[in-house]
C-alpha cells in the first residue's frame, strides 16, 4: 500500500511524499497570504512553524504510510506547485482520512487541485475504504468547495473547528 501513495503520477503531475529537504517548499506554499486566506492558522511566519510541519507530515507517512504529497508538475521537475492528499486526522472523536488541497496562486484554475485529489481518492478507494474520508473546508473558499463538487462529494455537515465553521464534503 505505502508505495502506491508514496510516489504516483497524473497525466500532468507528479504526487510524491513530502520529504526532510522539502523545508523551502512547504515554507514558500504556506507562507504565502493569499494561498493560505482561508487556512484555520493563516499564513506561516516563519521556517520554524514550517518545520513543526513537515515534521508531523513526515510521521504520517511513517507511522501511517499515507500522507501529504508535494505536488510537482511533470514538465518542470523539482518546482513544488501545490500540495495534496491525504492524512489520517482526529473530527469529532472519529479518525478520517482528511483530503486537502493547497496550490501556488500562479495555478490557480489549472485543474491541478481535482486533479491530484481524484488519485487521493481513488487510493483511498482502494486501499483504505473502511476509514471514512472528509474534505473540511471554510465556507467561504468558493473555489475548493468548487473542487469538492467537481469530485462528486457532497455537503454532509457543519463543524467548528478552532471557533470557525467549516463544510465537511463526503464522497458522494
Amino acid at each position: 500500500m505505502k508505495q502506491d501513495f508514496e510516489r504516483t503520477t497524473t497525466e500532468r503531475l507528479l504526487l510524491r511524499a513530502v520529504r526532510e529537504g522539502d523545508l523551502e517548499a512547504v515554507f514558500a506554499l504556506h507562507s504565502d497570504p493569499a494561498t493560505n486566506q482561508f487556512s484555520r492558522r493563516g499564513y506561516m511566519a516563519t521556517r520554524e512553524d514550517a518545520r513543526r510541519i513537515l515534521d508531523v507530515w513526515l510521521e504520517d507517512w511513517a507511522r501511517d504510510g499515507v500522507g501529504y504529497w508535494l505536488v510537482e508538475r511533470l514538465d518542470a521537475p523539482g518546482v513544488v506547485v501545490g500540495l495534496s492528499g491525504l492524512r489520517h486526522k482526529e473530527l469529532e472523536g472519529q479518525r478520517v482520512l482528511n483530503l486537502a488541497y493547497r496550490f501556488a496562486p500562479q495555478t490557480w484554475g489549472s485543474g491541478f487541485a481535482t486533479e491530484a485529489s481524484r488519485v487521493a481518492l481513488g487510493l483511498a478507494a482502494r486501499h483504505l475504504p473502511h476509514v471514512p474520508l472528509v474534505a473540511i473546508i471554510h465556507p467561504n473558499n468558493v473555489a475548493s468547495l468548487r473542487v469538492a463538487e467537481r469530485l462528486g462529494m457532497r455537503l454532509d455537515r457543519h463543524v467548528t473547528e478552532d471557533g470557525i465553521q467549516n463544510r465537511v464534503y463526503v464522497p458522494g
